[in-house]
């Protein structure tokens, strides 16, 4: 090999652990921010959860704390999303309502639309569900909702659609991947231009995009076919010249699934007693977690930082029965902190929370057998509930 070629191989080299070096960056960038991001919708979830069970069902007020409600639920999807780009890992897949998937896109992304596009739902009401990771799914509408936007810069119709389907053994063999049996279909259709037969062929491939420079990377759809292929799904199109393009979705459908961890929606929130070292760095979500806490039933000593949580243990003379502490703060771990205390107190039962990665989580040495993890953002009654549970 040449001294030339040798020279390039390095720098070729040198780019590409450049390359992985700044990857690595940003996907910790993303975890620093999505952590933040969900810090701050605890506290909004919070008191707007506690803020609902104040108010009458006829009270004014109520609607606009449900909007509240609804807006911090998109944005704990958008963190999510966030977290899904920010580790190689894919979530596990969850039994999944496609028609409140739709509900949640289309509620943020109206207002891209504008005036000139008129948006059109028709969601079955009996539409069984499929087993998916929702922000993932919420991915792939978002894409096609903004895809077939830009199909139609003059305006026009854009309509969701959701219904049950049956794919046999016809469709199967005209076409290839998708599966045989019961399946929820989504589609998303435009008015727009439509494609030709040669631009559908090519319509999934990286970086392929008919958009003028600057207005499309040729990855939307391409992203939309890998998650759908993630997912065991079919992706189909339908499209011609002037009469529009309309995207197919078919996911395979599952029986529901019940969830013993999760309450009934009217059950009474845990009410019990014990005492409850609340540390948390974040001012505000350490403030509603001892609220929360304290209307439960519970005493709470509240410390924003490690080493004031290791002196008001030691200055506390009574028991303490439940620490409540993040994962991630300065000083040291939740972990080390948890360690520290249970020398001390050998019976202390430990609840962490975090809105960190999982794989940031176990960087910092938590993730371990039997840990308990409460997720933020998390509601005053899920709160409650995995603390009344610890100390059953």
């Amino acid at each position: 090999m040449s001294e030339h070629g040798a020279v390039s191989a390095r720098d070729q080299s040198a780019r590409l652990e450049e390359a992985l070096a700044d990857n690595a960056t940003l996907r910790r960038h993303a975890s620093s921010v999505a952590h933040d991001f969900n810090n701050l919708l605890a506290v909004i979830t919070g008191y707007t959860e506690m803020m609902l069970k104040r108010l009458r069902a006829d009270d004014p007020l109520r609607r606009n704390a449900e909007a509240i409600k609804r807006a911090t639920e998109w944005g704990t999807a958008l963190a999510q999303q966030i977290l899904s780009g920010s580790r190689r890992a894919v979530p596990a897949p969850v039994p999944v309502d496609l028609n409140q998937v739709v509900g949640n896109v289309t509620r943020v992304l109206q207002p891209l639309l504008g005036d000139s596009i008129e948006l059109v739902t028709r969601l079955s009401p009996s539409l069984a569900r499929v087993s998916a990771n929702p922000h993932r799914i919420g991915q792939v509408i978002m894409n096609l909702v903004v895809n077939a936007r830009d199909a139609m810069p003059t305006g026009g119709r854009l309509t969701i659609e959701t219904g049950n389907v049956e794919l046999d053994d016809a469709f199967v063999a005209t076409h290839p991947g998708a599966s045989l049996g019961p399946h929820a279909m989504l589609s998303v259709r435009d008015t727009g231009a439509g494609m030709t037969p040669d631009v559908q062929a090519h319509v999934f491939e990286p970086f392929f995009t008919t958009k003028g420079v600057g207005k499309g990377t040729g990855l939307g759809l391409a992203t939309v076919y890998g998650i759908v292929k993630q997912h065991g799904g079919y992706i189909r199109v339908e499209s011609a010249p002037g009469a529009g393009t309309v995207m197919r979705i078919y996911l395979a459908r599952v029986a529901p699934v019940p969830d013993d961890s999760a309450p009934a929606a009217d059950a009474p929130a845990a009410v019990g007693s014990g005492t409850v070292l609340v540390v948390e760095d974040e001012g505000e979500l350490r403030e509603l977690a001892t609220e929360v806490l304290e209307i439960a039933g519970y005493a709470v000593l509240s410390a924003g930082s490690p080493s004031a949580a290791l002196e008001i243990a030691r200055r506390h003379s009574g028991p303490i029965h439940l620490l409540l502490t993040d994962v991630v703060m300065p000083e040291m771990s939740g972990r080390d902190l948890a360690d520290r205390l249970v020398q001390s107190r050998p019976g202390l039962k430990i609840l962490y929370m975090s809105g960190y990665t999982d794989d940031a989580i176990v960087h910092h040495g938590v993730l371990d057998p039997g840990t308990v993890l409460l997720q933020k953002p998390f509601t005053p009654d899920r709160l409650t509930r995995m603390v009344g549970d610890l100390l059953a």
